[in-house]
Parts: C-alpha cells; structure tokens; sequence
C-alpha cells in the first residue's frame, strides 16, 4: 500500500510538473507598407495571435508601418522615407530585444516563436538586427533537445500555411546549425529544391561596383529575369544606393514553392548560404564589391537569410527602381 500510495504521488507530482511547463511565447510582428496598404489587412495579424495564444503562454504584439515612398516621390521625399523606415525597423528592435531580455531574465529556458509579416527587404533587414540582439540562451519550440547545442540560438519562426487544414507550421529555427556545410545526401535534395546557376545569362557592367545574389523560392515566374534586368542596368537598395552589377548568382526555385516542412525550409536556407559562401570563395576578385540581395521567398526565409548574411549584404526591394523609373514588377 506504502509503495503505491507513493507511486500514485509521484504521477501526480509529474502531472503537475508538467502542466506547469512553460508552452513559450509567441511575438507577432508585423509591418505593413504605407501608404500602400493592398494587399495588407488585419488578417493575418488576427490569425498569428490566435495561434500564439493556442499554442503558447503568452503573446506579444508588434505593428508598425513601414514608410514607402510613393512612385512619382523625388529624391529628398525618398530619402525621407529610407529615414523614416530605419527608425521603425530600430524601434521594433528595440521592442521585441526589451520581451526578449524580460523572457531571459525570468527564464532563459523559455521556447520563443517569432511571427512576422513583411515587405521581403524589411523581414531581411529586420533579422540583421535579431542577429546580435537575441539573447544567445532562448530556445524555441520544436527543437530536437538532442541536437540542441549549449548556449545555441534557436527561436522558431513560424511560417503561415498554405494547406486547407493548417493556419501556421514551424519553418525556420534561427541556430548556428543553419551555416553548417550540406552533406552529400542533403546537397542532393537541396537540388531538387532549387538549382544553382553559378554564370547566368546578363550582360554585366565591367566597371560595376556590386555583384547581385538572386534567390527565388517562391512562386514568381518573371523575377529572375526582372532581378537580373535590374542587376544589368542599375537599380537601388534599400540604403538608396544605386549601382550596376559586374556578376550575379542566381539560386532559382523554379514553379515550385518550398514544402511546408522545417526540413525542406531550413535546408533551403542552408543552400543560400552554402553557396554563397562557396561562391565567395571562388571570385576573391569580387570581394571588394558590394553583395545585393533581389528575393522572392517566404517571410521566414527572409528573416533568416538577414540574421545570417545581412551585416553584408543590402536588399533590393521590388519593384526594382532604375535612375529615373521603375522596372516593371510582377
């Protein structure tokens, strides 16, 4: 009787433990452009805290509008706005670092998930900044403890779901394990995600001052030839700067969306930076030349790529502006 009666303690005890764990917290962000607010709408934010507080402890909400500069803007009104851009995305920063410090302090332990919904270029730039401000001990929600590494860098970015009986999966998790080089097995299935095509079809500027890193992972069936037209003949980053490309790197998805699986996501993640570096490597003579990022991919993939290449490399938004116009966006 002694030996059950502390058995049955001990389940309770388990239970009890287990239904105090922390479920982690959810950080919604999101950065709608104004004043174009199409195709934004509250949805998505409603539907990312719906599943943070179904799924997690807690939920914590950012909205800011990004400033974007109207077609017909001159050179000061946008200039204005790059301003404008950069002191939001810094206040957000500064928002979501404060809910992380909080989350280390009380419990560093604490799984986090980060929601985001945004221009490609201010997701990118936004993960430079989580890149040396997330504290180095949160973890994040569905990472295999066993291939956990002390001190590793894991909170999870969420990615909204396409299938009919699904609103968010888990994508991406930010972690040192994202630079590590692809094994044989996983460079073969990594090409079947997407291919590389180291020296593509352009015409580049012998005397350009950038080389363009062209990622499409998404379905966009003109944006590598856009992206490679804009390289060509000069178009500005997110910085205002406007330079012509002397070579370009395009990694290209095809028709094809990423399978909505942390897996496929991170592997393709782990292809970008792979082969940039690889390609790096091989052109020492570019080295000088400033990388511009022109994407087309999932907001999770764009918050990872800018937590792993953005203290470099500068995004170009779409539709990519030449000196006097626009290039035709899709």
């Amino acid at each position: 009787m002694t030996i059950l009666c502390l058995g049955a303690a001990g389940v309770f005890a388990g239970i009890n433990l287990w239904q105090q764990r922390s479920k982690g917290v959810g950080i919604v962000i999101t950065l709608p452009r104004a004043p174009w607010r199409d195709p934004w709408n509250s949805q998505w934010t409603r539907a990312a805290i719906d599943h943070a507080r179904r799924h997690r402890d807690s939920c914590f909400t950012v909205e800011r509008d990004i400033s974007g500069p109207l077609p017909e803007a001159d050179a000061e009104a946008r200039s204005a706005a790059r301003r404008d851009r950069a002191d939001t995305l810094e206040l957000v920063r500064s928002l979501v670092t404060a809910r992380l410090m909080e989350l280390s302090e009380s419990d560093p332990a604490t799984p986090v998930s980060i929601y985001i919904n945004a221009a490609l270029p201010d997701a990118f730039e936004l993960g430079t900044k989580l890149k040396f401000h997330v504290h180095r001990e949160l973890r994040g929600l569905g990472v295999d403890p066993d291939r956990q590494r002390p001190g590793e860098i894991t909170p999870v970015v969420p990615q909204r779901s396409e299938s009919v009986d699904a609103d968010f999966f888990p994508a991406v998790r930010l972690s040192s394990r994202l630079k590590e080089p692809l094994t044989k097995d996983e460079a073969a299935q990594a090409a079947r995600l997407a291919t590389v095509i180291e020296e593509p079809a352009f015409k580049a500027d012998p005397d350009g001052q950038a080389v363009a890193l062209i990622v499409h992972l998404s379905d966009n069936p003109q944006m590598v030839a856009e992206a490679l037209l804009a390289a060509q003949q000069g178009c500005a980053d997110t910085d205002g700067r406007k330079e012509k490309c002397r070579a370009a790197l395009v990694i290209d998805g095809g028709p094809a969306n990423i399978p909505e699986t942390v897996r496929d996501f991170e592997l393709a993640v782990r292809l970008v930076y792979a082969t940039w570096r690889t390609w790096n490597t091989a052109h020492p003579e570019y080295a000088s030349l400033q990388p511009r990022l022109f994407l087309a991919a999932p907001t999770s993939v764009a918050l990872a790529l800018g937590w792993l290449l953005g203290h470099k490399v500068r995004a170009v938004p779409n539709p990519y502006r030449k000196e006097s116009e626009p290039c035709t966006s899709s």
